[in-house]
């Protein structure tokens, strides 16, 4: 019995477009840098909070830019998926106090040259009264 296989030669345009494929899939896409959302960490004092009925608002806080090497103040939106943590139990930010210091995981969203703040988290650590 013939064991033989038949060998067909594979066409040039075949080698071609294999060879592109791969190159294709091997070099890094666009190098224009990724303009989705980040989250950074702050942490600075309450300096204004306003709240709607539904508990959404603003919240401002003065926090120290290494970037500006200065005191700024920064406005970020609550939303109703924003988390407060109050000394480790869930809260709600009308619980948030004028003047007390907090930590927040802000998310920075742009849309062309606008950015928007949103708090994803914010952490307060109330110190502890003795009595």
């Amino acid at each position: 019995m013939n064991t033989n296989t038949a060998s067909y030669p594979i066409p040039k345009t075949a080698i071609l477009a294999i060879i592109l494929a791969t190159m294709a899939l091997s070099t890094p896409g666009c190098s224009k840098k990724d303009e989705g959302p980040k989250v950074m960490t702050l942490e600075g004092k309450v300096e204004q909070l306003e709240l709607k009925a539904n508990g959404t608002g603003v919240l401002t806080v003065l926090y120290f830019s290494e970037k500006q090497n200065q005191d700024v103040l920064g406005t970020a939106l609550i939303t109703p998926t924003t988390e407060v943590l109050i000394d480790g139990v869930i809260a709600t930010a009308k619980e948030i106090r004028i003047g007390e210091r907090v930590r927040g995981d802000v998310r920075v969203d742009k849309k062309g040259n606008k950015k928007t703040q949103i708090v994803v988290k914010i952490y307060v650590d109330r110190p502890k009264t003795e009595g």
